[in-house]
């Protein structure tokens, strides 16, 4: 790939008490990237968490020689994954900027397949193969509620957005430039599906996707269905069809499956 930017990619990676797994993430994220020709930097954003997250990032770099390519930023509040993502692509320098949550559910393989398409699409999108009922191993493997929760999610975003994709969430790969663009103050996990959105209705927008599966959660619980994160979720719903283009817009330039 040849990139016209300094550096390659920027991984953002959020963290809330996520004092057991963010390691293992960071491991993951390096041997995902092992074996790639890219110029890559890491911002690890320690939102404001009660446990050791920031000090275990902090040893991690220090024992790794990571200083430099590995950025820790400790928020004095609790900001918000979206907010954050927002503030993280504007402190990067990639061409290309990726969302790799801290705790740990995007194996190594599913992110290889995503970092092997960079440069191949504005947007590269994950999806997970959600059947709801379905309990053989199909790919994804969270819990019964956060499945519906998806997929509802999912379904909500297809029929108020226009944008007939597969998921509107996770590891995304977008043009950090296109990530500046279209930033929005939102504090919940609807900020992927928002900027998706934005980026999709512009005209001459390419993009691939590419199904991968995942890993729940080994250790905590997840914030998402905290009151203030389903709010802000519920803003997002309804900022993306006050935005929506009706009539009929020209379509993203290539519409696809990786291989």
């Amino acid at each position: 790939m040849q990139a016209k930017n300094e550096m390659d990619l920027t991984v953002y990676v959020p963290c809330y008490n996520e004092e057991k797994l963010v390691a293992r993430t960071l491991d993951t994220i390096r041997e995902a990237l092992a074996g790639f020709a890219l110029r890559y930097e890491v911002l690890v954003y320690n939102d404001a968490s009660t446990d050791r997250t920031g000090a275990v990032v902090a040893e991690y770099i220090a024992a790794h020689g990571l200083e430099g390519p590995f950025t820790l930023v400790n928020r004095e509040r609790n900001t918000g994954i979206g907010i954050n993502y927002f503030d993280a692509a504007a402190r990067g320098v990639g061409e290309y900027f990726i969302v790799v949550f801290g705790d740990n559910a995007g194996p190594v393989e599913a992110l290889r397949r995503v970092f092997n398409l960079i440069g191949k699409a504005d947007v590269i999108i994950p999806y997970f193969d959600t059947r709801l009922f379905d309990l053989r191993f199909n790919g994804d493997h969270r819990g019964f509620a956060r499945r519906a929760i998806s997929i509802v999610f999912a379904w909500l975003v297809r029929v108020i957005s226009g944008h007939n994709i597969k998921y509107f969430n996770g590891f995304v790969i977008h043009r950090r430039a296109n990530v500046l663009r279209h930033r929005t103050e939102t504090y919940g996990l609807g900020y992927q599906a928002e900027l998706l959105c934005a980026v999709l209705s512009e005209p001459g927008t390419s993009f691939l996707e590419v199904k991968v599966f995942n890993y729940d959660r080994v250790e905590g619980m997840p914030t998402a269905f905290k009151f203030k994160n389903v709010r802000s979720v519920l803003g997002s719903l309804w900022r993306i069809l006050k935005n929506r283009r009706f009539g009929r817009p020209e379509k993203p330039r290539r519409h696809g499956l990786a291989d």
